[in-house]
């Protein structure tokens, strides 16, 4: 058991983002920024590891279509707000675009950046989304370092623009800019956000990672490593050239399928194989399983909603009270945070209320659903709805359809059905 452990820690050691400790006040920095991470790369990483990991990277879409579902609406016949609201900015985006962008980087990296466009009469605004992995804290705290290449900074600092965080602005020629940090909260950060999966990095990295092996044992047809013994008698180059092209021809991508080659002088026991078997499926199997399971903790999220099902039913019930649970403690709240900024920001820009901006909500799966003609409509009511005859003081037609089963003219159950369609497709236009 020891020496398992040791080789998933082994397997999980590399190409894994380290949590990043921060450069605090008292710290000597020499840089004109606060660095995130030990190289600076950290929003890199991030990005980098959620590329990688098809659970991680399912969770957080999930997180992000859920959170902006339908899109912003005012309720108040706003021409003014409308019109803004569906282009923010010289691109032509919407608020639901920057919404978006804005998502999905607080999902990744625990940050989001929004830049503030106003021109010096404070008339017009615009609203820009600004990747987070070109972001970084200045040195003053009192303004945002915005790069293209990090990797790259020291040399290229004339590429680097630095604008006052809000609500401070930065002139720049006609306009004024400013930048919005959103930062999720962590204990012993004070300048970045950290994302909430910072405790399962190594459960996104071997679920990437066991599907990187399982394409490696795929690509090799499943062969087995082995020792290859050859009966030969050739020189110590013509050695080297036949175990060249044995492995250029037998080894698989990667250097799946190993072969240990020897070369044996004429008058031994002949050309023998030897595999080497490792029967680890079980082993690997349950490591995704698990970090499928670690992941969707630590995002604080709920399999359901992204897919991962454990059954192959369609588990209604399961969705409905996954995404209720969801709605109430995190998805309003995430949009409520949003809907308050940009609002602050608006008003206090150019004067636009935005008020009733809210964001159109709906569940996955709809609670008709659940309905069935049997239970929810009487005999005598199916039959009426039907245009069928019927005596609504009738016994026997006072009972749900499913109470009664086949009436002996065996029709009840199939009206009961054929009306109940109608009446769901009716509510479907509302709900």
């Amino acid at each position: 058991m020891e020496n398992k452990a040791k080789d998933i820690k082994a397997f999980v050691s590399t190409e894994v983002p380290v949590t990043p400790v921060e450069i605090k006040e008292t710290d000597n920095n020499q840089q004109d920024y606060i660095p995130f991470g030990s190289d600076n790369l950290y929003p890199q990483a991030l990005a980098s590891l959620s590329r990688k990991s098809i659970s991680l990277r399912g969770i957080l879409n999930s997180k992000t279509i859920y959170t902006v579902a339908g899109g912003f609406q005012l309720e108040e016949n706003d021409a003014k707000g409308t019109e803004f609201i569906e282009s923010v900015n010289g691109k032509g985006q919407s608020l639901n675009d920057i919404y978006e962008n804005y998502s999905i980087d607080r999902n990744f990296s625990g940050n989001s950046y929004l830049e503030i466009v106003i021109d010096n009469k404070q008339t017009e605004l615009a609203i820009n989304h600004i990747q987070s992995v070109k972001c970084r804290v200045s040195k003053d705290r009192e303004s945002i370092i915005v790069h293209p290449n990090w990797a790259k900074y020291q040399s290229t600092k004339s590429s680097a623009k630095k604008i006052a965080l809000y609500p401070k602005f930065t002139q720049d020629g006609n306009v004024k800019r400013s930048i919005v940090h959103v930062a999720d909260y962590e204990p012993d950060f004070d300048n970045y956000g950290i994302p909430n999966y910072i405790s399962a990095m190594d459960a996104a990295a071997i679920g990437y990672k066991t599907n990187k092996w399982n394409v490696s044992r795929l690509d090799n047809a499943f062969q087995t490593s082995g020792v290859l013994v050859v009966d030969g008698n050739m020189s110590d180059p013509d050695a080297a050239e036949l175990k060249k092209d044995i492995n250029n021809n037998l080894v698989g991508e990667g250097n799946q399928g190993k072969l240990l080659t020897i070369i044996k002088k004429l008058g031994g026991e002949g050309t023998t194989f030897t595999p080497i078997n490792a029967n680890t499926e079980g082993d690997w199997l349950q490591l995704h399983t698990q970090s499928d399971n670690d992941l969707i903790l630590a995002c604080n999220w709920k399999k359901s909603l992204v897919g991962m099902t454990e059954s192959t039913g369609f588990d209604v019930d399961r969705i409905l009270n996954d995404y209720q649970i969801m709605s109430s403690t995190y998805i309003v709240k995430e949009q409520t945070k949003f809907i308050k900024l940009i609002q602050k920001i608006t008003k206090a820009t150019i004067g636009l209320e935005l008020e009733g901006l809210h964001i159109i909500n709906k569940s996955p799966v709809s609670l008709l659903t659940k309905l069935t003609a049997d239970k929810y409509i009487k005999v005598w009511e199916a039959r009426r709805l039907a245009g069928e005859e019927f005596d609504s003081e009738d016994e026997a037609q006072n009972k749900y359809v499913e109470e009664v089963g086949s009436s002996n003219k065996g029709t009840d159950k199939a009206v009961a059905q054929k009306t109940f369609d109608k009446i769901k497709a009716y509510f479907n236009k509302w709900d």
